[in-house]
């Protein structure tokens, strides 16, 4: 696969999988806040909820990984997609912690069965040396299902509560997961096995994979500030309302999928490790700024400029990972470090969710913030001395 025209065929399929799969992903989590209200849940529960719904995609998207270049079939993608679309219809049944505990620990196993082989294509369809433009140029599908989703479940929620999100995302997510069976998987170049012995995880003792494992975390530990709690902060300190808070968060997951796209050629012409400083700087100014807010309109400004940060980093971090593995070991690579991405979402929500709880929602600005400032000083730290092309 050499430019992104030779691979159109198999791109356009693999573009309409992601928007759906991620839609169908948003209009059921971006509403959860308020179904574990209803049902009498707290807001730790809750935050425990996630991170176990985290901890199902980090027990398995290495794994996924290490198949992506086995599962490329439309009788394997359709047989986890079924058992995906099973658990997502259980969801509307939950009612106690411990029912959306075990369901959502296996919706997160089996939902990103398909994301390292699609997030590989997405990289490498573009040609080398595009790896962040094509990543932004995926994200931007990615981005649109989750705006779409996000914004769509609350009202969604309004009109016909729970059962009406859960039977639109099923119905979206098994329409979508179509096209992807229908790729012609036997003509797509897939990387070959290795056949030197060596175990797979040994490839990814490599120092850059570590850093930009490392920086993932941190990433994704400060983005569920406003993924995950802004439903709460800003309806307690600004007086926002249930739909508002969806726009708002759809807003910024467009901000960010705008910002990767436009920056992923530059990301590739300066150097991912070289960019990724940027990224983490713009997350610390917009938690503060959210901190400093007033009113609801400042509020929303300082989430946007954290979003920036957010876009910036989706197409900076996993080239920056991949720029020294082999690409017979891509595929494992991708899912094991998605497993990080995993783990920050693990560990946000627990941070938060123990801070909003002892604290109070305004120390949560304070506390990304400082997440934020620890990860630019890596970023700096981890910078090559003399500029090297990704």
């Amino acid at each position: 696969m050499h430019s992104l025209s030779e691979g159109g065929s198999i791109l356009r399929p693999v573009y309409a999988a992601t928007a759906g799969t991620w839609a169908a992903y948003a209009l059921l989590v971006v509403v959860l806040p308020f179904r574990f209200e209803d049902v009498g849940l707290s807001v730790v529960e809750y935050g425990v909820a996630l991170a176990i719904y985290a901890l199902g995609t980090l027990a398995t998207e290495g794994l996924w990984g290490y198949l992506a270049f086995r599962i490329g079939s439309a009788r394997a993608l359709g047989a986890v997609g079924a058992a995906t679309a099973a658990v997502m219809v259980a969801l509307g049944f939950a009612r106690s912690f411990v029912e959306f505990a075990v369901l959502l620990g296996l919706y997160g196993m089996l939902v990103v069965y398909s994301t390292p082989l699609i997030r590989w294509i997405g990289m490498t369809a573009a040609g080398p040396g595009r790896a962040s433009r094509g990543l932004g140029l995926l994200g931007l599908f990615f981005g649109i299902g989750l705006v779409g989703g996000t914004t769509a479940g609350p009202l969604l929620y309004s009109w016909g509560g729970f059962w009406l999100n859960v039977y639109v995302g099923t119905i979206v997510f098994v329409v979508s997961t179509v096209p992807l069976l229908l790729v012609p998987w036997g003509t797509v170049p897939l990387p070959g096995h290795r056949t030197d012995g060596r175990g797979p995880l040994q490839v990814l003792r490599e120092r850059r994979f570590v850093v930009a494992s490392s920086l993932v975390v941190l990433y994704f530990m400060v983005y569920t500030l406003v993924s995950n709690f802004l439903q709460y902060y800003s309806t307690e300190l600004f007086r926002g309302t249930v739909v508002d808070a969806g726009y708002i968060i759809g807003a910024a997951r467009g901000v960010a999928l705008v910002t990767g796209v436009l920056v992923g050629t530059r990301v590739d012409r300066w150097g991912a490790p070289q960019a990724a400083p940027a990224g983490f700087l713009l997350l610390a100014g917009g938690a503060v700024g959210t901190w400093l807010a007033h009113d609801y309109a400042e509020m929303v400004a300082a989430t946007m400029v954290l979003a920036t940060g957010s876009g910036f980093l989706a197409v900076t971090l996993l080239p920056m990972a991949l720029s020294r593995i082999l690409p017979a070991d891509q595929g494992t690579a991708v899912g094991v470090f998605g497993s990080f991405e995993d783990l920050g979402l693990i560990l946000g929500p627990l941070m938060f969710g123990v801070v909003y709880a002892a604290l109070g929602p305004k120390d949560l600005f304070l506390v990304a913030a400082a997440v934020a400032a620890m990860a630019t000083v890596l970023a700096l730290g981890s910078r090559p001395s003399t500029r090297v092309r990704e």
